[in-house]
């Protein structure tokens, strides 16, 4: 376990003021075994159960609560027999703990167009690769849980309408590593630009 895991969740919190963002990041982790934890009531699309999460509603996932047949495919929960669907998790998932933060493979931060550009310029940039299908299954979560490297989706018609995500959303997905350093990111910017804000007021009193 990482030493900084411990705090995962409080860096969520720090990420997801210093953002300004209206949800808490969501952790996701992919397990070969069963986990423990709440169920859905009924089987639901697994967009719509990031969006919950990021509300304060944390879930375990198995092949039999999925609701939406890409996302089985791609999330791992069963293999497609006629077309090859990328990306996808080729291991056989068992289960998925959508919520928690701590020790997860890849975190979810739903967020608007500058929130994603702040995250941008402390990352020193994203590579986006989207197409506007499969996208929190497939785009956000399996993406960087296979390539582990930061991605930004710009939803589907899917996430859309069953996942009920507002037009101006996104999603940046991060690999848990890439999270955990995120408060040194900003901490360094915020030390930056205290320094550019002091170094202008100097320069005012010169003038003045």
């Amino acid at each position: 376990m990482d030493k900084r895991a411990g705090s995962a969740e409080g860096i969520g919190e720090e990420v997801r003021r210093y953002l300004g963002m209206g949800y808490r990041p969501v952790g996701i982790k992919f397990s070969q075994q069963p986990i423990e934890g709440d169920r859905p009531s009924k089987p639901i699309a697994f967009c719509r159960t990031v969006k919950d999460a990021a509300l304060g509603k944390d879930l375990v996932v198995t092949p039999e609560d999925e609701d939406c047949p890409d996302a089985e495919v791609v999330l791992g929960f069963r293999q497609s027999r006629y077309v090859n669907v990328e990306p996808s998790i080729k291991d056989k998932i068992a289960a998925i703990s959508v919520g928690p933060l701590q020790d997860a493979d890849v975190v979810l931060l739903i967020v608007n167009a500058e929130q994603a550009m702040v995250l941008s310029f402390l990352l020193d940039g994203i590579h986006a690769s989207f197409k506007g299908n499969i996208s929190v299954c497939g785009e956000a979560a399996a993406k960087v849980y296979l390539d582990k490297e930061p991605n930004v989706s710009f939803l589907c018609q899917g996430a859309r309408v069953y996942g009920e995500y507002d037009p101006s959303e996104l999603m940046v997905a991060l690999p848990y590593e890439v999270f955990l350093e995120l408060p040194s990111k900003m901490n360094k910017f915020h030390a930056l630009g205290q320094k550019a804000k002091a170094g202008l007021a100097r320069l005012l009193l010169k003038l003045t």
